[in-house]
Order: structure tokens, then sequence, then C-alpha cells
């Protein structure tokens, strides 16, 4: 694979599209940051408008050996004075983040993106992505498919008044380098208590890091979607993939 291919500013445009209109409710939007060089840390950051009214902005770094945040991370913000603005989020959001983004030298490896499959897109399958790992103009390479599905898992206290179902996500490698797999890449036993009460899930998009040595490394892109009195709230998931 080419090392360090890069189609971030289509993503960002496409992503910016997602925004509270998608449904009513709030839907965040999500820009990624990059990868570290050997492939073991991957950010990313969502925001967005909270109740339509208050800015956010939260950057999450993930293990990607793990899939677990980053000790002393994620970077929560919230602004609620008069003159807060999506922007002044955003950046002081990065700002807070930047010592970490630097340790890592996040900035240096985008990756590629590999797919994207967003919610506004009429007809895009909620529950499978499929893609090539090669940005390339000839023949495209053997391809990759990841399955979505649900999870019982027990509803947490916080989302006991609710009328909705809470459910949990599982994840599927189902097709590698064109050849059927199953592989079971996540399943949930338990809702984190940062994902509030999610009733549907939905495949988002794809990204793929070649480290210099080493396994490659897919991200997968998952909106989850948590009911809300007024609709529905929509938070990133990034679930590291090692085919």
């Amino acid at each position: 694979m080419t090392k360090r291919m890069f189609m971030g500013s289509l993503f960002a445009a496409l992503l910016t599209g997602i925004s509270a209109t998608a449904f009513a409710g709030d839907i965040a939007n999500i820009q990624p940051v990059g990868f570290s060089a050997d492939g073991k840390v991957f950010a990313f950051q969502e925001f967005g408008m909270k109740n339509g009214k208050v800015p956010y902005s939260d950057t999450y770094f993930i293990n990607t050996d793990t899939g677990e945040n980053l000790e002393e991370t994620p970077f929560h913000l919230e602004l609620t004075d008069k003159d807060a603005d999506l922007s002044k989020a955003r950046r002081q959001n990065l700002t807070a983040a930047r010592k970490q983004m630097d340790k890592y030298d996040l900035l240096t490896n985008p990756g590629l993106i590999a797919a994207f499959n967003p919610p506004t897109e009429l007809g895009s399958p909620m529950k499978t992505i499929r893609y090539t790992t090669l940005a390339t103009d000839g023949l495209a390479r053997g391809a990759y498919t990841l399955l979505l599905g649900d999870a019982q898992v027990a509803t947490p206290d916080a989302c006991k008044t609710l009328n909705n179902h809470v459910v949990g996500f599982t994840l599927q490698l189902i097709e590698k380098d064109g050849a059927p797999n199953r592989q079971i890449v996540h399943q949930d036993k338990a809702i984190p208590a940062d994902r509030g009460c999610p009733v549907e899930y939905r495949m988002g998009g794809a990204l793929v890091y070649q480290p210099e040595a080493g396994r490659p490394v897919h991200i997968a892109l998952i909106l989850a979607l948590s009911a809300a009195p007024d609709g529905r709230n929509g938070r990133w998931i990034a679930v590291p993939v090692k085919p």
C-alpha cells in the first residue's frame, strides 16, 4: 500500500454535512486527526451544537491494540459563555489535545479514507461497508467488508426511564482481501457510560493505515444514535480492525 495517502479534505467536506439536520436531535460531525507512525494510536475529533445552542468538541485518542481510550483522554469541551461558537470550541479543544497530537506525530500520518457512508445519503447501507485498501485508478484490489449487528446488553440505570430499547453492537469482518471471512472484531458486553442510551447504530466510514513495519490498521467509524427527548443524538465510535 502506498504510504500516507490522504483524502482528508474531501472527507472533511462530506462529514461537515452531517449536522443536526440529518435527524431530529444532535448528530455530531467528525474529523479524523491521524495515526502514530507505528499505527498503535489513532485520534479523531467530533463536534457540534448540543441542543442546538451549546457548542462542544471532543478529541479521542484510541489504542488500536486494545480499542480503549488512552489514559487521560478523551478531551471534552463545552462552551456556555454568550460569545461561544463552534469555531472557538474546536480551537480550544484541539489546543488542549495538541500535546498528545504532537507526542504521537499524528498529523504526519493521516491514513487513507477508504470508505464513507453518510446517513444523509439516500439508499446508503446502514449495516455494511465495503472498500479496498489502495487508492488507484486501475483495477480494484482485494475488498474488505464490515458487518454491523446488534448486541443484547443490560439497560443502564440512566436509560431505564426511556421507552426505547437500548442495544449494544457487534462488528464482524466478513470479507478479507476479496475472500469470505468470519472475524468478530467487537462485541459489546455492556454500554459505556459516555455512550448515552443507544437505540441504533450505523456504519459511517472506514480508514486504513499501513505502518512501515507491521500489520495494516483499519478503523471502522460507527455512528451510535441515542434516544433523546427531541429525537436522536449521534456520537461516533472508532473501532480498530486488524485483518
